[in-house]
């Protein structure tokens, strides 16, 4: 079971998506409905739901800046909106889902069908972490990485790191080349993960096999063997420093 707060300035609108999540699912103990945003901001704070729905066009504090105040939370955001312009301030923000009002119903049960799928892997037992060899030897397999000239194959442990620039990802490889794919961080982080990339940080995806050192001064801090200094978010240090045993 799980909480979702939904935040509107328009009281019916925020009454009818709460009416129809409770048609399509009993998955959630609580929802909660707020018109201001500004105490709906304050509530997240106080105790962070599992999802939240969150209108853009608002008074005082709109759904973008509202975001940009929790965004280190980790709270999946669903977008509610009847403006298309944001979908692009969606995908820089890297937002779980984005539906346009008037809200369909399908389009809402596949939100929370995904939602649901991914508290299912959050709470999962977590698996033993592999080994180093074990680490190399995946990672002679490929991955595609399209571009708006090609889709290149690419074998994993050629790339050392990714870095997210607005909704495009660099790819950075063992030779010193590098490539910019059309698809966002988000994208390949699901790809990676189990061939032990990590993400300290919102803009970058990390090849664990080519971290030379983990510093700990002004924040925290990843040098990789091929010089660079990837920053360690604060809200990532505790997952980054148990990886390295620090």
């Amino acid at each position: 079971m799980g909480t979702a707060y939904i935040i509107d300035d328009e009281p019916r609108s925020a009454e009818l998506l709460k009416a129809k999540i409770l048609d399509l699912t009993d998955h959630f103990a609580q929802i909660e409905c707020f018109n201001s945003p500004v105490l709906g901001c304050k509530a997240i704070w106080e105790k962070a739901p599992d999802i939240l729905f969150l209108d853009i066009q608002m008074p005082l504090l709109n759904g973008i800046d509202l975001l940009e105040n929790i965004k280190n939370l980790d709270i999946p955001i669903v977008y509610v909106t009847a403006f298309t312009e944001y979908s692009i301030t969606a995908i820089k923000q890297q937002v779980f889902d984005y539906i346009l009002k008037p809200v369909k119903e399908q389009e809402l049960l596949q939100t929370i069908i995904k939602f649901i799928g991914r508290q299912k892997q959050v709470h999962a037992a977590p698996q033993p972490r592999p080994s180093f060899g074990e680490l190399l030897s995946s990672q002679l397999n490929k991955i595609s990485i399209p571009t708006s000239e090609s889709i290149n194959l690419v074998a994993v442990n050629q790339i050392t790191l990714v870095m997210g620039v607005d909704n495009y990802s660099m790819f950075h490889f063992t030779d010193g080349s590098r490539l910019l794919s059309s698809k966002t961080l988000k994208h390949y982080e699901h790809q990676l993960i189990p061939f032990g990339f990590i993400r300290p940080h919102r803009s970058y995806l990390i090849n664990t096999v080519y971290v030379d050192k983990v510093l700990v001064r002004d924040g925290g801090y990843l040098l990789m063997r091929t010089s660079e200094l990837i920053p360690i978010s604060r809200d990532k240090k505790p997952d980054i420093f148990d990886w390295f045993r620090i």
